[in-house]
């Protein structure tokens, strides 16, 4: 007999023809000097219904490659992502922390596309996702991004976005900021949520209400700490909860631009960082109960958190740079 190798897909062909012919498994394993122990085991582990030469090779071939994902092998990486994980820390920002944790250690890296993969093959015996709930959205299957569509109704005298200044749409200064309400479940209380487009620091005040004047003057509380003329704009979206706009601009020296209907994309950064709030406060739950205090950590997480598109620095070191520099 031959030194062992791998049977090839030429000697699966003759199996096949052989098997036809009603040669014996013994005889076939003569004739293909392998032992019958070889002979058996490839019989037995690659045939379907019956014997097929390319289904037998595609299937020892699928076996030897299947490759195990890293955090399967590497049980230290593995304890340390699921710790950012539940810590509620994004995929990328793991993955960065990771190559600054461990410049020197390639085993100890991984990129956010890997970590995402793991995520979300990550199931119980009964098929539940166990790691999705600590992403920010929440989703048990991977899918792209869609519009939320609402109803609003017509607010007089607006400016619209086309009108904002070139300036807030290229995020090239601070003092352009998107806003938004966000609603409990149930409805029994409300969120106004305030991102510089430039700095992307997160403002949260809670409301009791929807009603217009309250909102404005929980938008001027938000920023009336800031210098005078660190606010240039605000966009918020067509909810009627902002038709005391004018209140606003007063208050601020600013003014106040509405997105087209229907149009959430154009307050994107508004929206993934009520994504990110939520994390905290799902949808499913009422946050009536929640404490200044409470809703005050909430926003020191978010703006404390390394982002990516500000080079890996947090939203509240650029607010203070800015304000320094105002």
């Amino acid at each position: 007999m031959r030194p062992y190798s791998q049977i090839t897909r030429e000697e699966r062909h003759v199996i096949q023809k052989m098997l036809y012919s009603d040669v014996s498994k013994k005889d076939i394993s003569n004739y293909l000097q392998r032992d019958r122990s070889t002979f058996y085991r490839e019989y037995t582990r690659n045939r379907t219904k019956g014997y097929n030469y390319k289904e037998a090779h595609d299937c020892a071939h699928a076996r030897r490659n299947v490759r195990k994902a890293t955090l399967d092998t590497n049980g230290a990486l593995r304890l340390i992502i699921c710790f950012l994980l539940m810590e509620k820390n994004s995929p990328e920002v793991i993955s960065f922390y990771l190559r600054d944790s461990f410049p020197d250690d390639c085993t100890m890296h991984l990129s956010h596309e890997a970590i995402y993969q793991w995520v979300y093959k990550q199931r119980d015996a009964e098929g539940n996702a166990l790691l999705t709930q600590y992403l920010f959205t929440r989703r048990r299957k991977r899918q792209n991004r869609a519009l939320v569509y609402k109803k609003r109704s017509l607010i007089t005298g607006k400016r619209t976005i086309h009108e904002r200044p070139v300036e807030a749409q290229e995020k090239s200064e601070h003092g352009h900021i998107e806003g938004d309400l966000i609603v409990s479940a149930g409805n029994d209380a409300y969120m106004l949520t305030l991102v510089d487009r430039k700095l992307v620091h997160t403002w949260g005040v809670p409301v009791y209400s929807k009603d217009a004047e309250l909102v404005s003057r929980a938008v001027v509380e938000a920023l009336s700490a800031l210098p005078d003329g660190f606010v240039k704009t605000i966009t918020f979206d067509n909810g009627t909860e902002f038709s005391s706009f004018e209140k606003i601009e007063s208050a601020l020296n600013c003014h106040v631009f509405f997105a087209d209907p229907y149009c959430a994309w154009q307050r994107g950064l508004n929206e993934h960082i009520n994504g990110r709030i939520r994390q905290y406060i799902p949808k499913k739950m009422s946050f009536a109960h929640l404490t200044d205090e409470d809703v005050d950590d909430i926003l020191y997480s978010i703006n404390n958190r390394p982002r990516k598109s500000l080079g890996w620095r947090t939203p509240s070191s650029l607010l203070e740079q800015s304000i320094r520099c105002t």
